[in-house]
This record gives C-alpha cells, structure tokens and sequence, in this order.
C-alpha cells in the first residue's frame, strides 16, 4: 500500500499520511464488519483520498488581502504621483466591482477580499462549487479587461 501511494503522489510523507487515513477508515469500518476483500477495500479507500486530494489541493488561489490592508501599505520612496495613481487605481478596481452582478460581488468579496474557501463559500450562499469558481473567473476576467483598457 505504501509503495502504490509513494508512486502516486511522488512523496513519501503524503503516502505515508494516506496510508494513515486508509488504515483509519478501514477501522472504523472494521466495526461495521470485515470487508469481503480487505486489500480491495484498502486500494479503493486510497485512490479515493488521492482525488480527494488532487481536488482540494489543485485550486488555483491568490492570497486574500483585506481592502484596508492595501490601503494602508506605503511606500516611502513613491512620490506624490504614484500615490495619486494607487488611489485611482484603486477607485477604479471598486468602480469595476461594483458593475459586476450582486452574487459575483458577493463571491468575490467573501473568497478574495474575506479569505474564504471556495466550498465554504459555496455553502453560505447555497449554490455549487463549481458556480463559485465560474463567479470568480468572470469577476477576474471583467477585472482584467477593465484594468488593462483603462491604463
């Protein structure tokens, strides 16, 4: 089992914490009664916590920063003028966002600007995973555009 999940994931301290949950599972269950075919039971346990796996560690993200935070940073060797320009810039980011859909706001504020998971965010709002993601990539998508006609 180890050497299947090593071969997999290319990493010896993943496979080894796969092997524990794979050997966690199969106690819980064990109180359920044993499975017909133990081995089969372990390999299908593994490969299904190497998808979830890849799933949850594939997703592209960016830190989140709180607007504030931005707004706070200062860079003592920016003039004047570059100052003049962050703010615009930052005018316009908010300008742009506000011109986007209440639920694609609503997506990029709680997982761009709160920080918050995509699934968890999917849950409060009670819509799929794969709706917050599209939310997001349009949001993104409207942001560039903007970003890069206005400059």
């Amino acid at each position: 089992m180890r050497r299947f999940l090593v071969l997999k994931t290319g990493d010896a301290e993943l496979a080894a914490d796969l092997l524990h949950d794979c050997y966690a599972r199969l106690i819980v269950r064990l109180q359920e009664g044993m499975p017909d075919n133990v081995l089969s039971y372990l390999y299908t346990v593994a490969t299904h916590l190497l998808i979830d796996h890849r799933r949850n560690h594939h997703q592209a993200r960016t830190q989140a920063v709180a607007l504030e935070t931005l707004e706070e940073v200062h860079d003592p060797a920016a003039g004047l003028d570059v100052q003049a320009d962050a703010r615009q810039r930052l005018r316009r980011l908010h300008d742009a966002l506000q011109e986007l859909p209440v639920r694609t706001q609503q997506i990029f504020q709680l997982c761009r600007i709160e920080g918050m998971r995509y699934q968890d965010a999917a849950r409060h709002l009670n819509v799929s995973t794969s709706a917050v993601q599209k939310h997001l990539a349009l949001a993104l998508d409207f942001l560039r555009e903007r970003a890069g006609t206005e400059d």
